[in-house]
């Protein structure tokens, strides 16, 4: 019987796993985190700058009880006054950059002179260019009394010119020292309701110490020929000046609006000057207040 000899089986070695393959789902994720990165983009505009607003022009006082005006002159009445160091914003300026308008005094643009003043960032201000007239100013009216008359002269000799007939006195037949006392300054006004005139007057002599108070001289004052009640017993005080806001005097007086011609302060007067006996010391000046400037300044000066 033939015999078998047993072959020992030899085991096949494991195959060695493949790879898993990647997912669709991988793939993209890959992709993704290959792609740049949001600050790699376009980067986003820049935001707008405002433009810098243009500086607002200042005017500085330099002096102390400074007047500021309804226009740009002297011969405009006073609005009010300013003191050193107040600041305005400048609003206007004349032609001639001598004067500014600046808000508010009292409530109102007024003007004040640049000869008393510093400013800043004035270069843009412009020119005010519907300024109204200033107000009439005084004028000396003719004597209450015609002059003299001329001496007539004799008939000259055919060979010889007829000489001049001398020249009329304005100050003839006024009575008293006639032209002693001449209008120096003002008018000026000042608001102050319209409800009574404020009268304030400066008597001085010119020729003495630079301007020295007189005393014992008062006012006659007619509004449509109505005398105010101006008391004789009030006089100017000699060597005495006090400061008011339209300048320095030694006489004052108050008048009710009521007892005033019309029952208003404003309108025009005629005034003159009256010595410590009553007698006449200067022409007839003629004074128009405006409507709420019931405040008046005058000065008289006999040098």
């Amino acid at each position: 019987m033939p015999t078998f000899t047993a072959t020992p089986v030899t085991e096949a070695a494991a195959p060695t796993p493949a790879a898993p393959e990647a997912s669709p789902t991988q793939v993209i994720a890959i992709e993704l985190a290959a792609a740049p990165a949001a600050s790699e983009a376009t980067a986003a505009p820049a935001a707008e700058v405002s433009p810098t607003p243009a500086p607002t022009p200042k005017l500085t006082v330099n002096e102390n009880a400074v007047n500021v005006r309804l226009g740009p002159g002297t011969n405009y009445g006073v609005a009010g006054a300013v003191n050193q160091g107040e600041q305005f914003t400048i609003v206007g300026r004349d032609q001639n950059k001598d004067w500014w308008q600046i808000c508010c005094v009292n409530g109102k643009e007024v003007w004040i002179s640049d000869d008393l003043t510093s400013e800043s960032d004035e270069g843009a201000v412009a020119v005010v260019t519907d300024i109204p007239a200033p107000p009439q100013q005084v004028a000396e009216a003719q004597p209450t009394q015609p002059p003299a008359p001329a001496e007539p002269t004799a008939a000259p000799e055919p060979e010889q010119p007829a000489a001049p007939p001398p020249a009329a006195d304005a100050c003839a037949g006024i009575g008293g020292d006639g032209c002693k006392f001449k209008l120096r300054g003002g008018p000026s006004f000042a608001a102050n309701g319209g409800g009574e005139l404020k009268l304030q007057i400066h008597f001085i002599h010119s020729g003495v110490d630079g301007g020295q108070p007189q005393g014992s001289y008062f006012v006659w004052m007619e509004k449509d020929g109505q005398k105010l009640p101006i008391s004789d017993s009030v006089r100017s005080v000699a060597l005495q000046d006090q400061q008011g806001s339209l300048g320095k005097y030694n006489y004052e007086v108050k008048i009710a609006a009521s007892s005033i011609a019309g029952g208003t302060v404003a309108g025009n007067y005629i005034i003159w000057v009256l010595d410590g006996s009553g007698e006449r010391d200067s022409q007839t000046f003629s004074v128009s207040v405006p409507e709420g400037q019931g405040e008046v300044w005058l000065e008289f000066d006999q040098g």
